[in-house]
C-alpha cells in the first residue's frame, strides 16, 4: 500500500505565496473571455474612412467583397477594400473619399484592393478613371495598380490613367500636381503636369512622354464634378473630410440654433419623412449592418454627427471642424429583444427597432472596437465646448466599460427615441433581407416602446440570402477582366484578409490573387503629428476655344484613329463596334485641384478638440500649414461633337420629394467662384452642449404600414440636380 509523502515545508510555503497570483491569473483569464473578442485590440478595428458611391449613370455593376454574383450598384452606398466596380460603354461612376474622388469612364473595371486609414489602393485592369485629389493628411497616399506600372500619389492633383484593353499599356495623364511610376527592378519615374506618359512595359524601358493636348467629354464630365466641389460653401459648418458634405448645400439649409450651433434642415416635405426611414440596411463588413440611404444627400447626416428634433423638424448637428471624422455605419441605438418582441406579435420574425441618436448621446458598435476606436468615433462626431473636453471624455470612457461588458448604461437617457416619428421597426426578416424600410414600416405604440431595451451591441441579426443580391443575369461582367495581373507597390493581401470578421450568412473579403508586388513593400507608415495638412489652391481655370477637329497630342494626326474616342490617349479602345462610346458633349477645361477654405471666423465655430496621449488614439487636430500650390493646367481644346448612346435609364425607389427652403431661411449662400465671402455679422460663441429634453410617447400606431408612397411629398429641390441615377 503506498503511503502520501507530506509535502516538504518550503514547497508548501511557495505553493502559499503562488496561490495569489494564480488566483490573480484565473480571475484576468475569465475577465478576458467574458470581455467581447478583439475589444482592445487596435489591428481588429475598422478602418475610419470609406469610399462612398456618390454618382451613377448609365449600367454600372458591383460585386462587393467575398461575393460571387455581380449586382447593380446604388448611390449611397459605402465601398471598402474587396469591392468591384464594372461600367458599360456610355456609363459613369464616381467614388467620394475624403479629401478626393475617383470617377470612372464607360467600359472601366475598377477594384479596390485596400482603403484604409493612409492608403487608398485600387486596381484598374481596363479602361479609364479620373484622380482628383483635393487635400491630403501627412503620410496619407492613393495607389492605382495596372497591368504595367503603379502610379503613386502623395499630393494634390489631377490625373487621368488609361488602360489598353488589349495590350494593358498604361497611359497616365498629369492635368496638375505631380506624381511618380513605379515599375520592376526599382525602376521609376516622376511625372509631372501637363504631360502625357503611356507606359509600354513594366520595366519603365518603352516610355512616350507627350504634350496634354486635349480632352473629351470625360474629361469635361469630371471637370463640372470637380468645380461643384470647390463651390460648395458646407465647409463653414462641416469638416471638408466629411464625404457628401457637397450635397447639403443644394438639398437644405442651414440654421443657427440657440442650443447647438449651426445645424442643417434637409429640404423634405413628406409628411412620414424622419432619419434613417427612407432606405434599407446592407451587410458590408467589416462594420456590419450599414444604412443605405435613397435620396441623393443621404451619406454624410447618416454616418456623421448626431440628429435632433426641434420646433421646425428634423435637422442634423454636424461634428466638430478640424478633427478627422470618423466614419459610421449608422449612428443609431438599436431596440429589440426581451419583452417587446414578444408582445408585438409580429409576422416574419420578431420586429427590429432603431432610432437616431441625439446631441452628446454615446454610439455603441455593433462590431469589433477598441478603446481607441470608440473615443474617436464618438469624439469626431460630437460637438462641445474646449472647457468641456475632459468632461465629455471621461463620460466616453465610462460608457465604454459597458459597452465592454455587453451592457448599457443604467442611466442612459435618449432624446430621439419618443420623438415624433423617431422611432422606426421593421419584422426581422424584412430587415435582414435588406428590404427598404418605408415598405414595411410596422405600426409601434407608446406601450410597446416604453419596454422595448436598448441593445449595446445591435441586433445580433445575421443577414440573410435574399439580403446579398443575386446575380444580374446574362449581363454581368465577365470575370476574367478581374483575373488580370496588376503590378502594386503595397501589398493589399493582410487588409481585406482581415475585414472578413462576418456572422455566417455574410460574405468574406478574399486574398486578391492577380496582384503582383514590385519588391517588398509594406503599408506606409502613420503620419507625424505634427505635419501639416497638404491642400490644393485652385487657380483661375483657362480659357476654353473651338477649333475645327478634335484636339489631338503633338507628333499625331487630328483625326482618331477607327474604333477610339476624341484624344484616344484618355480613352480606352473598345474591342468591338457596338461598343463605341462616342462623346455627346464638347470638352471643357478641367479644373485644378480644389482648396481647402480656411474655416470662417465669423460664424459660430464648433471647438477643436485637443490631442490626448497617444495611448489613447484619440482623433487628431489637423496643423495647420501653407498649402501646396499646383501649376495651371494646360489650356484645352474643344473637340468635335459627337453623338453618344444615352446610358440606361434607372428607376430610383420611391422616396420623399424635395422642396426649395423658403427665401426666409437662413441657408448657407452659394459662391459664384472657388471661394466664398465669409458674412460681416459678429461672431457667436459656441453653445454649450445640453441634452433635449425626451419628447412625449406619440399616440399609438402613428407609424403605420407603409407601401412606398409619399402623397405629402409636393415640392421640387432647388438647385442643380446632378448627383442623382441619370437616364
Amino acid at each position: 500500500m503506498s503511503r502520501l509523502r507530506p509535502v516538504p515545508r518550503m514547497l508548501a510555503a511557495g505553493w502559499r505565496l503562488a496561490l495569489p497570483l494564480l488566483l490573480c491569473a484565473c480571475a484576468t483569464l475569465a475577465h478576458a473571455q467574458s470581455a467581447p473578442a478583439g475589444a482592445d485590440d487596435a489591428a481588429a478595428d475598422p478602418p475610419d474612412r470609406v469610399a462612398r458611391l456618390s454618382y451613377l449613370a448609365g449600367d454600372v455593376a458591383l460585386l462587393p467583397a467575398g461575393a460571387q454574383d455581380w449586382n447593380d450598384a446604388v448611390l449611397n452606398r459605402p465601398l471598402t477594400g474587396g469591392d468591384k466596380l464594372s461600367t458599360t460603354p456610355g456609363a459613369r461612376a464616381e467614388l467620394e473619399l475624403d479629401g478626393g474622388a475617383l470617377r470612372l469612364a464607360g467600359g472601366t473595371d475598377l477594384g479596390l484592393l485596400d482603403l484604409g486609414d493612409h492608403l487608398a489602393q485600387v486596381e484598374l485592369t481596363r479602361g479609364a478613371l479620373s484622380l482628383s485629389v483635393r487635400s491630403l493628411d501627412p503620410g496619407e497616399s492613393y495607389e492605382i495598380d495596372t497591368p504595367t506600372v503603379a502610379l503613386v500619389v502623395d499630393r494634390p492633383g489631377t490625373f487621368r490613367v488609361d488602360v489598353d484593353r488589349d495590350s494593358g499599356a498604361t497611359t497616365v495623364g498629369v492635368l496638375a500636381g505631380n506624381a511618380t511610376v513605379y515599375g520592376e527592378n526599382d525602376a521609376q519615374r516622376d511625372i509631372v503636369a501637363g504631360r502625357s506618359y503611356r507606359f509600354d512595359d513594366s520595366a519603365l524601358a518603352r516610355v512616350t512622354v507627350e504634350d496634354l493636348a486635349g480632352g473629351d467629354e470625360f474629361d469635361q464630365w469630371s471637370a463640372d464634378r470637380d468645380r461643384r466641389y470647390a463651390a460648395a460653401t458646407a465647409t463653414r459648418y462641416v469638416d471638408e473630410d466629411v464625404v457628401g458634405y457637397q450635397d447639403l448645400d443644394q438639398y437644405g439649409s442651414w440654421q443657427a440654433d440657440d442650443e447647438y450651433g449651426e445645424v442643417w434642415y434637409p429640404a423634405v416635405t413628406a409628411a412620414d419623412w424622419a432619419p434613417y426611414r427612407y432606405g434599407h440596411w446592407a451587410w458590408i463588413g467589416p462594420w456590419g449592418w450599414t444604412w443605405v440611404d435613397d435620396l441623393p444627400w443621404g451619406f454624410a447626416p447618416y454616418h456623421y454627427g448626431r440628429w435632433v428634433y426641434r420646433p421646425r423638424g428634423w435637422c442634423w448637428i454636424p461634428g466638430p471642424r478640424g478633427v478627422r471624422p470618423v466614419y459610421a455605419p449608422a449612428l443609431v441605438a438599436f431596440v429589440g429583444g426581451g419583452r417587446w418582441s414578444a408582445s408585438a406579435g409580429i409576422r416574419h420574425g420578431a420586429p427590429v427597432g432603431w432610432f437616431p441618436l441625439g446631441p452628446g448621446e454615446i454610439y455603441n458598435p455593433w462590431y469589433r472596437a477598441s478603446h481607441g476606436y470608440y473615443a474617436r468615433v464618438n469624439a469626431s462626431n460630437l460637438r462641445w465646448r474646449g472647457n468641456e473636453r475632459a468632461r465629455e471624455m471621461a463620460r466616453i470612457d465610462e460608457h465604454y466599460r459597458y459597452y465592454r461588458a455587453g451592457a448599457v448604461p443604467p442611466n442612459a437617457r435618449y432624446a430621439n427615441r419618443q420623438a415624433p416619428r423617431g422611432f422606426t421597426a421593421v419584422a426581422g426578416q424584412h430587415f435582414a433581407d435588406a428590404q427598404r424600410v418605408q415598405r414595411h414600416l410596422l405600426p409601434v405604440d407608446g406601450r410597446q416602446l416604453g419596454v422595448a431595451p436598448v441593445l449595446a451591441r445591435g441586433n445580433g441579426l445575421p443577414p440573410t440570402r435574399a439580403g446579398n443580391p443575386a446575380a444580374r443575369g446574362p449581363g454581368r461582367p465577365p470575370a476574367a477582366d478581374f483575373r488580370r495581373e496588376v503590378v502594386a507597390r503595397h501589398d493589399p493581401a493582410s487588409r481585406i484578409a482581415a475585414a472578413g470578421h462576418a456572422p455566417a450568412g455574410a460574405v468574406r473579403a478574399e486574398r486578391p490573387t492577380n496582384v503582383r508586388l514590385l519588391g517588398d513593400h509594406r503599408a506606409p507608415p502613420s503620419p507625424a503629428a505634427a505635419a501639416p495638412r497638404a491642400t490644393a489652391a485652385t487657380p483661375r481655370p483657362p480659357d476654353m476655344r473651338a477649333p475645327a477637329a478634335a484636339p489631338s497630342f503633338r507628333g499625331e494626326p487630328s483625326t482618331p484613329r477607327p474604333g477610339e474616342l476624341p484624344s484616344a490617349h484618355f480613352a480606352h479602345r473598345p474591342p468591338f463596334e457596338h461598343d463605341r462610346a462616342p462623346a455627346t458633349q464638347p470638352a471643357a477645361p478641367r479644373p485644378d485641384a480644389t482648396p481647402r477654405a480656411a474655416p470662417d471666423r465669423t460664424l459660430p465655430q464648433p471647438p477643436r478638440l485637443q490631442r490626448l496621449p497617444p495611448a489613447e488614439a484619440r482623433p487628431r487636430e489637423r496643423a495647420g500649414g501653407s498649402p501646396a500650390t499646383l501649376p495651371t493646367p494646360p489650356r484645352f481644346e474643344r473637340p468635335a461633337p459627337a453623338r453618344e448612346t444615352a446610358p440606361r435609364e434607372f428607376r430610383s425607389p420611391p422616396g420623399p420629394r424635395l422642396e426649395r427652403a423658403p427665401s426666409s431661411e437662413r441657408a448657407a449662400p452659394r459662391s459664384e467662384s472657388r471661394g466664398f465671402a465669409p458674412p460681416r455679422e459678429a461672431p457667436r460663441p459656441m453653445p454649450s452642449y445640453r441634452p433635449p429634453e425626451p419628447h412625449a410617447a406619440p399616440a399609438a400606431r402613428e407609424h403605420g404600414g407603409g407601401n412606398g408612397d409619399h402623397p405629402h411629398a409636393t415640392a421640387a429641390p432647388h438647385g442643380r440636380n446632378d448627383d442623382h441615377r441619370h437616364p
